[in-house]
């Protein structure tokens, strides 16, 4: 994740969908949020295009936009600067909605650092918990920089977590056919995990979702279903 778009459209959408699993799925005891935070390379102007941004998530009924109480949590994080107190507003939110929420956060994440990083991760997470992996781009195998989770890393996480655990991975669709690369993506996941992953897209983003329960799978694929229907823009394919 990138801090020139802290409460933007894809918070939203993403903080909402991370809520709504967590209120579906009682079996998850909490929420684990791992940011790779990068450096920002916009300047104060791009943050104040988010302001419209939520304007229009609102008018176009985009993924999170019934959720007013969070809509006005992110025209709060427009507003900072600190990485700190981002998170610490976040952890709030979550907080008030009763969601035990852990955020791993160790500024910056940087390529070169990233096995200390994710050993930092592999060392605390906790049991039956929603593992959030938030990359700035996604994953990316063959030219990974700063802005990507490596399948290797997903694998080690995956093999680390516990049965009761999911893993949930942020990702922007590359300029490709949307359809084919979502195919691709979830054979290559299921052939290094094991598990058929789940997702959830507004043809801008995709979240896939991983889990080791093959009925904590199925209750998920239809918990993501149930939040698809709210919103017409978006898609949850079987």
């Amino acid at each position: 994740m990138n801090r020139a778009y802290f409460g933007d459209t894809r918070d939203l959408f993403k903080f909402d969908l991370v809520r709504h699993i967590m209120k579906s799925l009682p079996e998850l005891a909490s929420f684990t949020f791992v940011p790779m935070l990068t450096e920002s390379e916009q300047s104060g102007s791009k943050r104040k295009s988010t302001k419209k941004d939520l304007d229009r998530a609102l008018k176009e009924g985009k993924a999170g936009s019934q959720n007013r109480d969070l809509l006005a949590h992110m025209e709060h994080l427009q507003e900072i600067e600190g990485d700190l107190e981002y998170f610490s507003a976040i952890r709030t939110y979550f907080q008030k909605e009763n969601i035990l929420v852990d955020i791993f956060h160790q500024h910056p994440f940087s390529h070169e650092k990233r096995d200390h990083y994710f050993q930092s991760v592999f060392e605390s997470l906790p049991k039956k918990s929603l593992v959030f992996l938030d990359p700035d781009t996604g994953l990316e195998e063959r030219q990974p920089t700063v802005k990507h989770l490596l399948l290797a890393e997903v694998k080690k996480i995956y093999d680390r977590i516990d049965t009761g655990s999911v893993i949930m991975i942020y990702q922007h669709f590359p300029r490709v056919t949307r359809a084919r690369y979502t195919k691709n993506r979830c054979a290559q996941l299921a052939e290094l995990t094991g598990s058929e992953p789940v997702t959830i897209t507004d043809n801008e983003i995709i979240f896939f979702l991983l889990a080791k329960n093959t009925k904590t799978r199925s209750r998920l694929e239809h918990v993501l279903e149930r939040y698809a229907n709210t919103y017409p823009m978006l898609d949850s394919p079987a």
